[in-house]
């Protein structure tokens, strides 16, 4: 019993102590560390009912993805409303692990 009382006492203090030091390593990621990337492309179908954005865009090297055409869900579908097929754009995604791409702005350029 004794020595039971000892290794739990010494689990709290140690354990308690190594909290900090692991809380920001690589197998202790900080929660939801988004990154964004901005990328020029060319708007080639609008899909309002479904809140998507068909972009021919550049390559993304970050990614590793090359120039492509594909679609992107977008977070405020109000700036589909200022789209025209055949726009010249900047815009700014995010991905969440991994996950399909959310613009999360865009605008049009000349």
């Amino acid at each position: 019993m004794k020595r039971f009382l000892i290794m739990t006492l010494a689990c709290i203090t140690f354990g308690g102590s190594a909290i900090p030091v692991y809380a920001n390593d690589a197998h202790h990621p900080k929660a939801n560390v988004q990154k964004s990337y901005v990328v020029k492309g060319e708007v080639v179908t609008i899909d309002k009912p479904a809140d998507k954005v068909k972009l021919k865009h550049e390559p993304i090297p970050e990614l590793d993805w090359p120039a492509m055409t594909m679609f992107f869900a977008i977070a405020d579908k109000s700036q589909l409303d200022v789209l025209k097929v055949g726009d010249k754009v900047e815009f700014e995604f995010v991905r969440k692990e991994g996950g399909a791409p959310l613009i999360t702005q865009i605008k049009t350029v000349k």
